[in-house]
């Protein structure tokens, strides 16, 4: 049983809003202590601080799964209220909501709309007999499983639970990759589910395929559609569309003693291979669509199985190479747990504090934690990535990393700063990565960019604010001359998007209506 060590009720996540607990060192050249000589000494780890379930209530819009500073996997459990079409959260999981459908390998942290965006590719333990199709189970009454907050430990790089149906789920993440431990009840049958179709807004088209020889799951999922609910554009479904393909690779360490397929209430036991999508619609509208695949194992002598996953935007060889460069064939969770704890670890040193209680400590190391998850990277080991022309690219001169999953709008006010502050090779990569899109996108620099995506969202011009912060304190590290003449000219020479008012007010297509 998981007992969490503290009694933290889940609050509004802090998000970029750092707050002190006390006193604070800053750890920018060489420190300087506010505190007087009787202060207590500094925290000297303070990956202890973070709760992760704190902000996975109450509008908070944070998920609790196993992630590390700025990476591509956040690997999440996604909730269910009783539809397969509504995780009942605005990110895939609610602290309220205590039952699960699945673990997702994408994850959105802050998105203020319900659905968010990502949550791609949950993949279910289920302990029962697959005779029906999942995708037919609109109410999740059979394919998902309840849980206790008793039985769940979230912490930086790894996420735990046991569900009532007797599945006990062990995450870990590197940047790209993970590796994930099921323990099933050996009394009963054990099966994993991969929903490749089930992202949050629906999908466009989704495939999967097993390899019995090779003990693996392979697959794809083409989707998009952040708050896929709006209708931004002016036309009710301009903003359901696709604008991204994330491709996986599962290997496990055992073989299967049963595979099947299924798309929407055809379930196909013994196939290999499924196609097919949910559609960016809502309600009775999509459920029932899609599709997937599962394998079943023998338990009777093991009940452990482990999955080694890697992921890309790019393709399935990058997703195969980032697995292989990151998770060696031999390591555990424990190993790659240990790995993430310290990658959180080192980044939340970057800010030393000393004072306060265990609570003020807590939220403080919490928040700051939620600030340095985003942006993400979309780029592979390579160095590719697609780009907003849909296109596969290269990394620029002097790029260490494409970066995405700009929240223009509330993002230029605080958390940039901070990252300029804290992570300024970052912040220069993530500037370079924002003038690479606005020069695959037409010179437009988009306010809310998702992946390879440009979704509109919100109002107003953040690019500029947030490229002249980081100049201002002192990044470098992009096409300083190259941003600045893109974005001058965006603010001078109109646009055909900016002469349109579809989707005006509040969701314009053009990045500057009429300038």
């Amino acid at each position: 049983m998981f007992r969490r060590t503290r009694d933290h009720r889940p609050a509004i996540a802090a998000g970029v809003a750092v707050i002190s607990a006390g006193l604070l060192l800053p750890m920018l050249g060489s420190p300087a202590a506010i505190a007087d000589s009787t202060a207590a000494a500094p925290v000297p780890h303070p990956v202890q601080y973070v709760d992760p379930l704190i902000g996975t209530s109450n509008g908070g819009n944070t998920y609790p799964g196993a992630n590390v500073p700025f990476g591509m996997i956040a690997w999440s459990p996604t909730s269910t209220a009783g539809d397969q079409t509504n995780t009942a959260a605005a990110n895939g999981y609610s602290y309220n909501t205590t039952r699960l459908r699945g673990f997702s390998l994408t994850h959105v942290n802050g998105a203020g709309c319900h659905p968010g965006a990502a949550g791609d590719v949950p993949v279910m333990p289920f302990a029962g007999a697959v005779d029906s199709s999942p995708t037919a189970d609109t109410k999740d009454a059979k394919y998902a499983a309840n849980f206790s907050h008793a039985n769940e430990k979230a912490e930086p790089g790894r996420y735990r639970v046991g569900l009532d149906s007797g599945v006990t789920t062990d995450l870990a993440v590197s940047e790209r990759a993970g590796v994930a431990d099921f323990t099933f009840p050996k009394d009963k049958p054990a099966n994993l589910l991969f929903r490749v179709s089930n992202s949050l807004n629906g999908s466009e088209d989704a495939h999967v395929d097993i390899d019995t020889a090779h003990n693996k799951v392979t697959g794809w999922v083409e989707t998009g559609a952040f708050c896929g609910r709006r209708a931004n554009g002016g036309t009710p479904n301009n903003n359901r569309k696709s604008y991204y393909r994330l491709y996986f690779t599962a290997a496990f360490d055992r073989g299967f003693s049963g595979v099947g397929t299924w798309h929407d209430d055809k379930l196909s036991p013994g196939s290999t291979s499924a196609d097919g999508g949910e559609g960016y619609l809502t309600g009775a509208d999509r459920a029932g669509r899609g599709s997937g695949g599962y394998v079943s194992f023998d338990t009777s002598n093991d009940n452990d199985v482990t999955m080694r996953v890697g992921i890309s935007y790019a393709s399935l060889a990058g997703a195969e190479a980032n697995l292989r460069g990151e998770i060696a064939p031999t390591a555990g969770v424990e190993d790659v747990a240990k790995a993430g704890k310290g990658a959180w670890d080192r980044a939340l040193n970057s800010v030393k504090i000393n004072g306060g209680d265990e609570s003020r400590r807590t939220a403080f190391y919490t928040a700051l934690y939620h600030s340095l998850q985003q942006p993400n990277l979309i780029s592979d080991r390579d160095g590719t990535y697609v780009g907003m022309d849909r296109k596969v690219h290269e990394l620029a001169r002097g790029q260490k990393a494409q970066y995405s999953n700009f929240s223009g709008w509330d993002q230029y006010r605080a958390q940039v700063q901070l990252l300029a502050l804290l992570e300024p090779r970052v912040a220069g990569d993530f500037a370079q990565s924002l003038y690479n899109f606005a020069q695959q996108n037409d010179g437009v620099w988009d306010r809310w960019v998702h992946i390879s995506g440009a979704t509109h969202v919100m109002t107003g011009d953040p690019s500029a604010a947030t490229l002249a912060t980081f100049y201002a304190m002192g990044v470098r590290n992009f096409h300083v001359q190259g941003a600045f003449d893109s974005l001058y000219r965006q603010a001078t020479v109109p646009h055909p998007s900016g002469l349109s008012d579809a989707g005006c007010p509040g969701q314009c297509e053009g990045n500057r209506p009429n300038l």
